[in-house]
């Protein structure tokens, strides 16, 4: 890491190293929010991006407002950080057009935008700004970033990206003012610019600002070279350019796992092209190995990370350090599709976002008497992080699997497209357990003989799920086989399986996942249609299209309808692939040869030499409940395997929930 951990410069700031944590909306009170960002300043971030509203008007009701009532409040936010070890940058921010009604902090102000145009997102139609509210809005900016310069805040950020207010303004297709803020190019610059020279007056000429701008709304509303036109003009009023993806409607994924890690970095080096002061570049930036590559490639001066310090606040650190860290898979369950809720956001890997002095006060306890011997059953999500937080709290664990390697059915998904990195968590999940003093042992089935031997004080059952078989005639066939069993094939199978006629029964996310998980074994299948995405016609799209040997069976009208928000981006990708859908259908008998299935009492009969079940799963580990029940044993049910959290991140927030909170006398 030649220029990642070398300091680096934003005006006079001096940074510590190249890793800034860019500005999230977090839905946290200033108390939380402070110890969640100094947390991730002690892990590592020399600067550290704290998103504030302008205004009461120009915020959702969860975000912190600057004002002078909350002077004190950003003030020790500040001082949490610095202590810390890092620097404070709060982003100015005006939300314009998106929020819903009677979202903002002033639940009697309307949403406003140049034009009365509704977001895609939100819906509201929000009033059109006139003049003289234009000129209050420029105040608003101008004492929100003098405050923060008075109260010992290292830097300010304008948000002029995403779709957010100032954004609204650069593009054509949602300024359609016929002033002097609206029409020509030069003068949708008119209003942002001039938001950006009221700030640099009001703080001086020696105060950090910073421009944070996507690089082009991939809307067609504004281009990368507009972008540039743009940046050259601010470049006079800031001491850096923060370069970011499109705004939050466009159908280019920005966030998501199908997003390669610094896919648009190239934004932030079309930028750096036309100005001379620093770039930052953002945007599914998790690994040290990537960051380094932009900076030295020279697409960026420094690199901005977010979810990243979602899923790991000390990552930065553990970068430097050579040891494993948990990384963003790029899901949005945690995050985005929260906050689109009016939720705080969390992580389906760290459900400590928002409880970071709670988990400080119980962080490095030691063994001594009254430590309770803990056995944990089950090596999935669930039970690593169990593991983890009471071995934290200086208890003695062990953790025992009945497979040969730790990560339950998440390590059968992390072989699902685009998912690899969900191994490399499980791997950060087992060091963390490990370094915090957890026994850890594979191929080791829990029974009633082994609990007996073992005396543990409390058992933690996390075993997880297993496959739903439904009550389907033929359902114990020599040709039925499990999601799991699939992807525990080796490839040789998996290019037979290609040859023969296919049913997946479910059609969820696991389903889809399955079905282009089998199909991407195929090279030669995989080559051909990456390569008809290159130069195939709209016009000639459907002259391509042929019936393949897969076929999903779907007891609902929608296909993966649990995937939530980045459902439509895995169906753009499967769309490419030969894949037949059969939606509200009934599975009425398996046969060796075909599926007999039935819509609305319409018989049909599906050929299928194999038939795998993606159906869901029911809690394991029966006959050890069974037993528990009776013994005089204490014990407890975590994750899947109690039948209450559904999926990684319900899992492992219940694992934190519980340990940290386990009465271990009762």
């Amino acid at each position: 890491m030649k220029i990642l951990f070398k300091e680096g410069y934003i005006g006079k700031l001096r940074l510590k190293n190249r890793f800034i944590m860019s500005a999230m909306h977090m839905g946290l009170n200033f108390e939380k929010e402070s110890a969640f960002l100094a947390e991730r300043a002690k892990g590592g971030a020399s600067l550290v991006t704290a998103v504030m509203g302008v205004h009461n008007s120009a915020a959702v009701s969860d975000m912190n407002i600057i004002s002078i009532e909350n002077k004190d409040s950003i003030s020790k936010m500040a001082d949490e950080v610095h202590m810390a070890g890092g620097k404070l940058a709060i982003q100015l921010f005006h939300v314009g057009r998106n929020a819903a009604k009677g979202t903002l902090a002033d639940n009697t102000a309307f949403t406003v935008a140049p034009s009365p145009l509704p977001s895609p997102i939100y819906k509201t139609v929000p009033k059109e700004l006139e003049e003289e509210h234009i000129e209050e809005i420029y105040t608003w900016f101008a004492e929100a970033a003098k405050l923060c310069k008075d109260v010992g805040v290292d830097a300010v950020e304008i948000s002029c990206s995403a779709g957010y207010l100032l954004s609204e303004f650069l593009s054509k297709l949602t300024n359609l003012r016929t002033d002097k803020y609206g029409g020509s190019l030069e003068n949708r610059f008119c209003f942002p610019l001039q938001v950006i020279k009221t700030v640099r007056e009001a703080v001086g000429a020696e105060y950090p600002v910073i421009l944070r701008i996507s690089g082009l709304d991939m809307l067609g509303g504004y281009s990368l070279k507009d972008m540039q036109r743009f940046a050259m003009k601010a470049e006079k009023f800031v001491d850096a350019i923060n370069v970011t993806g499109g705004w939050h409607e466009a159908s280019i994924p920005q966030t998501t796992m199908q997003v390669p890690e610094g896919n648009f970095a190239f934004l932030a080096g079309a930028i750096k092209q036309v100005v001379k002061i620093p770039v930052i570049a953002c945007n599914r930036i998790n690994s040290g190995d990537i960051a380094e590559e932009i900076l030295e490639e020279g697409f960026s001066d420094f690199v901005g990370c977010a979810r990243a310090f979602l899923t790991d606040s000390h990552f930065v650190e553990k970068i430097q350090k050579i040891i494993p860290y948990k990384k963003c898979v790029g899901c949005n369950k945690g995050c985005i599709e929260r906050v689109l809720k009016g939720q705080s956001p969390t992580c389906i890997f760290n459900p400590t976002i928002g409880y970071e002095r709670e988990l400080s006060a119980i962080e490095n306890t030691p063994q001594m008497e009254g430590s309770k011997k803990i056995l944990i059953v089950g090596g999935g999500p669930a039970g690593l992080s169990a593991a983890k937080y009471l071995a934290l709290q200086g208890h003695w664990v062990r953790l025992c699997t009945k497979e040969n390697q730790f990560g339950g059915m998440m390590y059968y998904a992390s072989k699902a497209p685009d998912k690899k990195l969900f191994l490399e968590n499980i791997k950060a999940m087992v060091y963390e357990a490990e370094k915090a003093g957890v026994e850890m042992l594979t191929d080791t089935e829990v029974n009633s003989k082994y609990i007996e031997a073992y005396s543990p004080d409390k058992i933690i059952i996390t075993a997880g799920g297993e496959c739903v078989k439904p009550p389907i005639p033929g359902i114990e066939n020599k040709n039925v086989f499990t999601a799991k069993e699939i992807f525990n094939a080796d490839e040789k199978s998996l290019k037979k399986l290609l040859q023969e006629k296919v049913c997946i029964i479910g059609g969820g996310a696991s389903g889809v996942e399955l079905a282009f998980y089998i199909l991407n074994t195929s090279k030669i299948l995989r080559n051909s249609r990456q390569f008809l995405d290159l130069y195939n016609q709209e016009g000639t799209a459907n002259d391509f299209d042929y019936s393949g040997n897969i076929t999903i069976l779907e007891m609902q009208k929608k296909i993966a309808k649990d995937l939530a928000s980045t459902r439509w981006i895995l169906m753009k990708q499967i769309a490419r692939y030969p894949i037949n859908f059969k939606t509200e259908i009934l599975v009425e008998k398996i046969e060796e040869d075909f599926v007999v299935i039935s819509n609305k009492g319409v018989m049909e009969e599906v050929p299928a030499k194999v038939v795998i079940l993606a159906t869901g799963y029911t809690p394991s580990a029966r006959k050890l409940f069974k037993w528990i029940e009776t013994s005089p044993y204490k014990y407890c049910q975590i994750g899947d395997c109690g039948g209450k959290a559904q999926g990684i991140m319900n899992a492992i927030r219940e694992a934190f929930e519980a340990t940290t909170s386990l009465e271990l006398d009762d």
